[in-house]
């Protein structure tokens, strides 16, 4: 498989082959260490390439795959291994040769660093590595850091899984290393793939401030057989199978005020079930100023877009100033004179819509979606909407395919917590919620800047994004959703 990458790189995927083993072995060796040289961490690095890639290059050469780069270099590598009684019997052979060398090199000149190192080994390294399902094909990828792009990890992940479903291999998993911003975990996310454990590492403590974590990554292939390239085409180009499992999460009432509560939102609910969010972004929060004038929410709202995450429009000043006193249920018991676009009339809601689309232009933000606050909007709004080129809108039961004009119906899980009866009613209602909707193929959950300050909505929500996780969903934006 040829291609290139976003940077202009050329380079191809190709089976492995015995001339390619030992520069599998100094790339493992060079990248040992977070991406960086093992050396400072474990000097024997021919022992440390034996252990992580013997297995499979010397047990199981038929399941390993290299990236080559358009000058012949070998860049990257996956390993893999499909038959666990093959692995198991190299490993009886060859670890009694490879205890024997670390333990000489333990008492005969390994530095203290090494021996550290061997010591988590023995003592933590097993409590350290979370789970992994059972009569799965495994598999190893790395790449050196010149070569790292999206392109190229997804053509030797595709090739592998390729090769897994001909073989007949019905479920695969990888445990990868993570650090900060757990990019990796929403990368795999990207492929199909679902975090089913994670655990800190400590391996790495004194040589490195970030916290590091072992993860997990698990994909079934009888369930979700088809993932991209080809597969697109042959979906008609629809993103997502019909039998996936997706959690809708959308972020609410961003502006420069709740930055920080929705920045630790998408961290919390993204570390538990992976995958993108829509932020719901509010123009001119009550009237206080444009979100333009906050150059740190603009910088946060840039860098999700640039991670996949979706920027939707949430009504323009989000309040009623102004606004005639209409249904006191709606606007003042349901959304305490929030519901902006609450039978707003036409005109006005035009020209709100045109000023938030000024900015998302100016920004270079796609605006795909809108969504009322609270909800609520006259029908009217749709064809308003859909003339301007929107793909979506939704109200609390169903989210709206502007394109298609199809309706999927999913009550979103949220909550109302302004006061204490209402944190009372939301309290038991939430467990009613989740029993009739969480089941579904599609669940949606939105959540609102405050939501998780309360302990017992945090504990709720960090318990149900874990189970959807386990259960084979992943996070997905309403834009994702609709295939825009």
């Amino acid at each position: 498989m040829s291609a290139s990458d976003g940077g202009g790189r050329d380079f191809r995927v190709r089976p492995y082959r015995l001339e390619d083993r030992a520069a599998i072995r100094r790339i493992c060796a060079d990248t040992g260490f977070l991406g960086k040289p093992i050396d400072p961490v474990f000097e024997d690095r021919e022992l440390f390439a034996d252990f992580l890639t013997a297995p499979y290059t010397d047990g199981e050469p038929e399941n390993c795959f290299v990236l080559e780069g358009g000058t012949g270099v070998i860049e990257g590598y996956l390993t893999a291994s499909s038959d666990a009684g093959k692995r198991r019997r190299f490993l009886v052979r060859k670890l009694p040769l490879w205890l024997a060398r670390a333990v000489r090199g333990f008492f005969g000149g390994y530095r203290p660093a090494s021996r550290k190192y061997l010591c988590w080994l023995m003592v933590r390294g097993r409590k350290e590595t979370p789970p992994a399902p059972r009569d799965a094909a495994h598999f190893h990828v790395n790449l050196i850091p010149e070569a790292k792009s999206v392109q190229a990890v997804r053509s030797l992940i595709d090739t592998f899984l390729e090769a897994m479903r001909q073989k007949g291999v019905r479920c695969v998993y990888g445990q990868i290393v993570t650090r900060g911003d757990r990019r990796g975990e929403r990368m795999f996310a990207r492929y199909g793939f679902r975090v089913t454990g994670r655990t800190r590492v400590t391996k790495f403590t004194e040589h490195s401030p970030e916290q590091v974590h072992l993860c997990t990554v698990v994909k079934d292939l009888a369930e979700s057989p088809l993932l991209y390239g080809k597969d697109l085409h042959r979906q008609g180009g629809r993103r997502h199978g019909r039998g996936e499992r997706k959690l809708l999460l959308s972020l609410h009432d961003f502006h420069p005020g709740s930055r920080g509560p929705i920045q630790e939102q998408l961290k919390f609910c993204l570390q538990r079930c992976p995958g993108h969010a829509s932020i719901l972004v509010i123009p001119e929060y009550h009237h206080q100023g444009s979100v333009e004038s906050c150059p740190g929410s603009l910088r946060s709202l840039e860098q999700w877009q640039q991670e996949g995450h979706d920027l939707a429009i949430h009504g323009y000043f989000h309040d009623r100033v102004g606004l005639p006193k209409n249904s006191w249920f709606w606007t003042r018991v349901y959304t305490d004179q929030e519901a902006e676009f609450f039978r707003l009339e036409a005109g006005e809601a035009e020209s709100r819509m045109d000023r938030a689309l000024a900015i998302w232009r100016r920004q270079g933000w796609a605006a795909r979606g809108f969504v009322a606050p609270g909800w609520l909007y006259s029908d009217s709004l749709e064809s308003m909407l859909r003339r301007k080129g929107f793909a979506y809108t939704c109200r609390l039961t169903e989210v709206v395919h502007l394109a298609e004009g199809r309706r999927d119906r999913a009550w979103a899980g949220t909550y109302s917590l302004r006061s204490p009866w209402r944190q009372s009613l939301a309290r038991r209602w939430q467990p009613v919620w989740r029993a009739i909707w969480a089941n579904r193929p599609l669940v949606r959950l939105s959540l609102h800047p405050a939501d998780l300050g309360v302990s017992f909505v945090r504990n709720q929500v960090g318990a149900l994004l874990e189970e959807l996780s386990a259960r084979g969903y992943r996070s997905v934006s309403y834009a994702e959703h609709v295939q825009v």
